[in-house]
């Protein structure tokens, strides 16, 4: 039964937006996800809700950065429903336990969460379904709905055809399906050509004041004071391909004769293979797994220049990050997000993906070249406006609905309804 509309809100009263998130950790698009929440918690214009279908418990590290203003609900919140489902993360289930999981907990958790979102629907004026899970459950609902897609819609395709054909006809139900890159979008109008008037793109925007005072901290880790590359990536090598940086590094180390330390900042679980990798590279010892750092900033800050090695990406934080802290950048080609964000490599250098050697050359000369290091450093500082709220409010309000008079009183929408 289709859930009957919310009576839309009035100027006196806030739009009353709900995010959907199937669980909430410590990846890419969970990082973004606070940026919104802080930044539209501060206006009195909306009243947000966090709906996340299972919990996580000491896994969603990023909890206590949630604004206090932002009410949290979960679907499915008791051990029997979620302790699986966290075992999973920390790649410690076995396999009778996932089929047990799958039969018996996964039914309960679906009938929860529909049962959650036909409960919110009732006095939302907005669904925001951030990670682009929740599709089934918002089939029938008549709230007004808006779809992020944070990966590359061609990767996606590649990687489970079957699954992306489905999601791209569930995306027909919403009202709006936001893409975080043009080249994310280009992809995905000339894979489902229907849905190219729902299409709009916005940038992962960030907060410069907020990243610059986080960078100002001091770690306390003495290992900051070396002369050091950085990566910031999760230890996943499915997406990532942190083996290929490995292999660059050596060469850095071998032919080009290069001191500066490899440190990496990131969990997951490919992190024994990769050790073992830079065991059998010989480079163990000059490499760094510094773990899930809640704030990178200050490592960030201090190192000589980022590097990101991915397969396939959708429009990486670190990087954007980077462009904000003015940092030297040298990142993989891969589809999408490096060359959009590093402006075609004004902004930073691009390399092919898998390509050791021409990592490993890229990172020396950029180290080396005084007037390159010039000429990239003003790229970086000419797009680094594109990726703060100040560039993408005006879009993503009028994505929502909501508007500000100049007197800061909220002047709404009429448009909620499809």
């Amino acid at each position: 039964m289709a859930t009957i509309n919310p009576q839309p809100s009035t100027p006196d009263t806030p739009l009353r937006i709900v995010f959907l998130m199937s669980r909430f950790l410590d990846g890419g698009i969970d990082t973004v996800l606070i940026e919104y929440l802080k930044h539209l918690s501060e206006s009195e214009d909306v009243e947000i809700t966090l709906a996340i279908a299972t919990a996580m418990d000491s896994l969603e590290v990023f909890r206590r950065e949630v604004p206090a203003n932002v009410k949290i609900v979960y679907f499915s919140q008791s051990r029997r429903l979620t302790h699986i489902q966290q075992g999973r993360v920390l790649k410690m289930t076995s396999h009778l336990a996932k089929v047990y999981d799958e039969m018996v907990n996964n039914p309960i958790r679906r009938y929860r969460a529909q049962r959650g979102i036909d409960r919110l629907a009732k006095t939302a004026d907005l669904f925001i379904d951030f990670d682009c899970c929740a599709y089934s459950f918002l089939r029938s609902v008549r709230t007004k709905k808006i779809a992020y897609f944070h990966f590359s819609f061609v990767q996606a395709m590649r990687q489970n055809g079957r699954r992306m054909k489905r999601i791209g006809r569930e995306l027909e139900h919403y009202d709006r399906v936001v893409t975080i890159s043009k080249a994310m979008q280009e992809e995905g109008c000339r894979l489902f050509p229907s849905l190219k008037d729902k299409m709009t793109v916005i940038y992962n925007a960030k907060n410069p004041g907020i990243i610059r005072r986080k960078a100002a901290a001091t770690t306390g880790d003495d290992r900051i004071d070396r002369p050091y590359l950085l990566a910031v990536e999760r230890l996943e090598e499915s997406q990532k391909d942190l083996t290929t940086l490995l292999e660059a590094y050596a060469l850095l180390r071998k032919t080009f004769h290069r001191e500066e330390w490899l440190y990496i900042i990131g969990k997951g679980s490919s992190e024994e293979e990769l050790k073992q990798k830079a065991r059998a590279l010989g480079i163990a010892d000059r490499t760094v797994f510094l773990g899930f750092c809640a704030n990178p900033y200050p490592w960030m800050l201090r190192s000589r220049l980022l590097v990101h090695s991915a397969k396939f990406e959708g429009l990486p934080t670190v990087l954007i990050e980077g462009l904000l802290l003015d940092k030297l950048m040298v990142a993989t080609d891969c589809p999408t997000g490096p060359r959009e964000i590093l402006d075609d490599g004004r902004a930073g250098l691009l390399v092919p993906v898998g390509d050791a050697a021409a990592f490993a050359s890229a990172t020396d000369r950029l180290l080396n070249d005084t007037q390159l290091q010039a000429d990239i450093l003003q790229g970086v500082r000419d797009r680094a406006a594109d990726f703060t709220f100040q560039a993408v409010d005006s879009k993503l309000r009028e994505l929502m609905g909501v508007r500000l008079s100049t007197d800061g009183n909220r002047r709404s929408s009429t448009t909620f309804n499809r």
